[in-house]
């Protein structure tokens, strides 16, 4: 019987952590950035910061810009990752692996990177597809602007189409 106490206030704590969004158009998240890129990860490795947290340097390799003129390789930092036997999960922040392709809508943060709407500035790319990378957090509807499309899965030309047009 002691055990079920403990189980409810676990499984509180992990409703808790979850993140909620209100759900961005896609040329909302577009106007907001500074660039938008199509490209390959190329490397992905955890760090702790100054002050203690743990986040994740990304690699990737630019094959398209759909805004802005950024370098051929971007370094990309997202909140959370890994150090050897200690990981920080972060709801809703986008997590990347070598190898995959994405479209990223992106922020400057001193040299580096930032994606620009968490897991709703990040999408993978399998084959024609899109598909952003919510992980896991909790996305609000609402209405949009006319002609405009709420952040969710669609072809890659849609949504390249989308980014270019945004203004």
């Amino acid at each position: 019987m002691r055990r079920l106490p403990a189980l409810a206030l676990a499984a509180i704590a992990a409703t808790a952590a979850a993140s909620t969004f209100v759900a961005a158009t896609v040329e909302e998240v577009a106007r907001s950035s500074e660039a938008v890129v199509r490209g390959r990860v190329v490397a992905a490795a955890g760090r702790s910061t100054r002050d203690g947290r743990i986040v994740t340097d990304v690699d990737v390799e630019v094959a398209s810009a759909w805004k802005g003129a950024p370098e051929r390789t971007l370094r990309v930092v997202v909140p959370g990752g890994s150090l050897g036997w200690i990981a920080l999960r972060v709801e809703g922040a986008p997590t990347f692996a070598p190898g995959e392709e994405v479209v990223v809508f992106l922020s400057r943060e001193g040299r580096a990177w930032r994606v620009n709407g968490y897991g709703q500035g990040k999408y993978r790319v399998v084959g024609a597809e899109a598909r952003p990378g919510l992980g896991g957090a909790e996305v609000v509807g609402r209405a949009v602007a006319r002609g405009e499309r709420l952040v969710g899965a669609m072809p890659v030309d849609e949504l390249e189409r989308r980014v270019r047009a945004a203004r």
